[in-house]
């Protein structure tokens, strides 16, 4: 197995933060972590027919996400995707409140209309928080198909006249549909959670979200949904005199690569797609994801699942409010499954089609 290092981010000195010496004692780090687990649910048969039987068995996998969660990296934040309902009742709440003083939240996508197992077996997010760290202020989870009505009129009759192709696993056309049924019957969630840091007394509000894995528009829709709600959460946070200022991390499976619609409205690239507004809300609180501070060869994919590669999972942030100091680079796992002439992921080393994205930050501000 090759080694994945956690490695600083060389600057040059003119680029590096002026921070004054009195902060610089101060203990302004923590590490942060987005992991989509991929659950037992989703374990599809005519998608993992690389991965031999002993390494697809959910107590295997779940011992090694154990060994890596709790043990690897044991981030001070850790944002996962694909977690279970179950999983989080019976063991991931219990072990890191009790074991390591982690606080934690969890939402469940509501079952759709193919789900014949346990609500218990629902998948969801969840954000795991070092109680050594970080105080906890307050939390809410929505469901992304809840909350059309953040489009205004002019957007809601796009979304009703706009039609897309829905295709099988194969790209086959299957029926059509308007990109506001779709939206309307998606269980997407997403999940926020706001943490006072304990030693600098900065606010921030993490988010963690798995959006929709087919469709462009569907994705570019659901990412609109949460930042105009994160934006009404700041806007009610900032009211209260205990805030004048809060800090974004957003972090998640986005199912979505650097060239995407999502990406490009993160970025602030574009301004209008069809009757989108594409203007990001919250595009001043952050401007930044990890690749653009890393060397473009560090990550080849982060989710290696069947004929679906690419880099689909992301950390956002302002470089104005934090500085990204060391990072798990991840194209050892790429270069590993070439050594092994292997198709994919989850494998005798690997629990996951998805590599945990693991950093280190430091506050500048």
């Amino acid at each position: 197995m090759f080694q994945r290092k956690f490695i600083p981010i060389l600057r040059s000195s003119n680029s590096l933060p002026k921070i004054p010496l009195s902060r610089r004692i101060m203990n302004d780090k923590f590490t942060v972590l987005s992991y989509n687990m991929l659950s037992p649910s989703y374990m599809w048969p005519q998608v993992y027919t690389y991965v031999p039987d002993q390494y697809k068995d959910w107590n295997y996998r779940h011992t090694l996400l154990e060994l890596e969660l709790l043990d690897k990296y044991k981030a001070d934040i850790m944002c996962v995707q694909e977690m279970t309902k179950r999983d989080y009742i019976d063991y991931w709440q219990l072990k890191l409140g009790t074991t390591i003083g982690y606080g934690s939240k969890f939402i469940a996508k509501s079952p759709p209309k193919y789900w014949e197992r346990h609500l218990l077996d629902l998948d969801g997010v969840a954000i795991f928080y070092n109680l050594q760290k970080f105080d906890f202020i307050s939390s809410s989870g929505i469901y992304l198909n809840e909350f059309l009505d953040v489009f205004n009129p002019e957007e809601l009759q796009y979304l009703k006249e706009k039609t897309l192709e829905l295709t099988d696993g194969a790209g086959i056309k299957i029926d059509e549909k308007t990109l506001f049924e779709i939206l309307s019957v998606k269980n997407q969630v997403s999940l926020f959670v706001c943490l006072k840091h304990k030693e600098t007394g900065q606010v921030f509000i993490i988010i963690n979200t798995h959006l929709y894995w087919k469709y462009d528009e569907v994705k570019l829709s659901q990412c609109i949904i949460i930042m105009r709600e994160l934006s009404k959460i700041i806007d009610e946070l900032l009211q209260d005199v205990r805030h004048s200022k809060v800090k974004i991390i957003f972090a998640g499976d986005l199912n979505s690569t650097k060239d995407s619609l999502v990406v490009k409205f993160l970025e602030g690239q574009i301004l209008s797609h069809g009757a989108l507004n594409m203007v990001n809300p919250m595009r001043p609180y952050f401007n930044s994801s990890i690749y653009n501070k890393v060397p473009e060869d560090f990550f080849t994919n982060t989710c290696y699942s069947g004929k679906l590669k690419g880099i689909f999972d992301y950390l956002w942030y302002n470089d104005k409010d934090l500085s990204l100091t060391k990072i798990l680079r991840g194209k050892e796992v790429s270069d590993e499954l070439e050594a092994l002439m292997e198709f994919g992921l989850p494998n005798k080393d690997h629990p996951s089609d998805h590599i945990p994205i693991l950093t280190e930050f430091q506050i500048l501000h």
